[in-house]
């Protein structure tokens, strides 16, 4: 009988760690690599009020040899437009008077718990200010969005802004934020992201948090 219980409960052992096994979080992102094809859908909220403030789509149409290119889409009946990224999921961008592009931002793979990176003078999207931040890949923990739930990478960055290139009271304005990324392997994409940004004076004035709706594979 104590022989037959221990084979027993060897093999409930042994299931038991094979589910663990098989549902384990990874421990390390490496370089996206996203298909042709492939659409995330996002929506936008307003933390202040817990409100949604817009929506907005990217598919995946070409793949460069140091970028990728998306067609996006603020609504359905916008008119698309084609932006591009690094392979690191920065969106390319480049100061109001300047023609050199920047591609880098807060996701530095291959990803794993503990890893540090920055970034330096990342520009704005209208191209008036950039950013500077250090970042780190703080753990890997499940986060559920409107797409469903992941096993996401937590990637927390802390910086400064600056504005630069606009004439008049508010050039030279400066202040800090605060920005954490979920990154899921699965989807080959951010899930969910979080940005607090203060003014000049440290007031806090900003809110917004952006989540993943639907993700279409290929």
């Amino acid at each position: 009988m104590n022989k037959y219980l221990k084979i027993v409960g060897s093999a409930m052992t042994f299931a038991l760690s094979n589910a663990m096994a098989q549902t384990q979080a990874p421990a390390q992102a490496d370089l996206p690599a996203p298909k042709i094809g492939e659409v995330w859908k996002y929506r936008t909220i307003d933390r202040w009020n817990n409100t949604e403030t817009g929506s907005y789509q990217e598919e995946l149409v070409d793949i460069q040899p140091n970028r990728l290119v998306f067609r996006s889409r603020s609504s359905p009946s916008a008119e698309p437009k084609t932006i591009y990224y690094g392979r690191s999921l920065a969106s390319c961008r480049q100061m109001h008077d300047s023609q050199i592009e920047m591609c880098d931002g807060s996701l530095a793979f291959p990803l794993r718990v503990g890893n540090k990176s920055n970034y330096d003078k990342r520009p704005w999207r209208n191209g008036n200010g950039h950013y500077s931040a250090a970042c780190e890949v703080k753990a890997v923990e499940e986060v559920t969005v409107p797409a469903g739930t992941f096993d996401a990478f937590r990637v927390e960055c802390e910086g400064n802004w600056i504005r630069v290139t606009v004439a008049g009271p508010m050039q030279g304005n400066a202040g800090r934020y605060e920005e954490t990324i979920w990154y899921s392997p699965k989807v080959n994409r951010s899930v969910k992201s979080a940005y607090t940004g203060y003014t000049t004076g440290g007031r806090l004035e900003i809110k917004n948090q952006t989540e993943l709706v639907e993700f279409v594979a290929k």
